[in-house]
């Protein structure tokens, strides 16, 4: 398996493909996303892209190191590896999967080891007034991930897939994906945020993995529903109020 030392021992066009071979699927993606993206790509596309970059910069932040201090938590280092897509496809050596990665790569060495970067060069047949329209594109759609995120990190905490998700919201899945893809509708973030309110308590006062199983369990509290019950059945202010209360010793007190 390939590890975070062999990314930072080797030299960056050896280091590229190891790391390439940690995340096959992706680059495959990247080749085909880059060139749409050379060739007028739209929104889904550079959403497409986007998403694709963050996966393999959490991935090879999350790589194993024998021992080695990385200086930072890996979740640190993924948003240092994932910041300004655009620039990582601006300075990317190649207009493939390969050169997005060895951007990606060439960040993770100069984060850990003090590297100074080797991709600064803009990449030729980038049109500088596209490229600004992608600046601009890519900055509103970090914005849609932010608001994207207390989805994801619900889904993470309580173990709920896209059809889990679209069930509790009343929606079908290729609704959830596009959400997760984009950002969830203005009318829908007021339950996706109670739901993460709810996921985040849970998380910090039970023990890892049982927040999913809590959620699921019938409740004579809930009139014999779930939680997801009662968020399906719109409820979701009251038992959001209600998990707090639960935990508030100094009320319970």
């Amino acid at each position: 398996m390939t590890s975070l030392d062999e990314l930072l021992e080797s030299d960056l066009a050896t280091a590229a493909e190891a790391a390439a071979s940690v995340v096959p699927d992706v680059v495959v993606a990247l080749d085909v996303l880059v060139k749409w993206l050379d060739n007028d790509g739209d929104l889904t596309t550079m959403r497409r892209y986007w998403a694709q970059v963050t996966t393999a910069s959490r991935t090879l932040a999350h790589l194993p190191s024998q021992g080695r201090d990385l200086g930072m938590h890996s979740a640190v280092l993924a948003a240092l590896l994932q910041r300004s897509a655009a620039e990582t496809y601006w300075v990317a050596p190649s207009a493939d999967g390969i050169g997005v990665v060895t951007v990606l790569v060439d960040r993770l060495r100069g984060a850990v080891r003090g590297l100074p970067h080797q991709c600064t060069k803009q990449r030729p047949g980038i049109d500088e007034h596209r490229f600004a329209w992608l600046l601009k594109s890519f900055g509103d759609i970090e914005l849609e991930q932010r608001h994207a995120e207390p989805l994801r990190r619900a889904m993470a905490i309580l173990d709920l897939s896209s059809r889990d998700v679209a069930e509790v919201m009343g929606v079908k899945r290729q609704a959830v994906d596009k959400w997760l893809l984009a950002a969830p509708p203005s009318d829908r973030l007021d339950k996706i945020g109670a739901v993460a309110q709810i996921a985040d308590i849970l998380r910090h006062r039970l023990q890892a993995g049982m927040p999913a199983a809590v959620v699921r369990r019938p409740a004579a509290a809930y009139g014999g529903r779930s939680m997801l019950d009662v968020i399906t059945d719109d409820e979701h202010d009251w038992l959001a109020e209600s998990v707090r209360a639960s935990f508030d010793y100094a009320t319970v007190a």
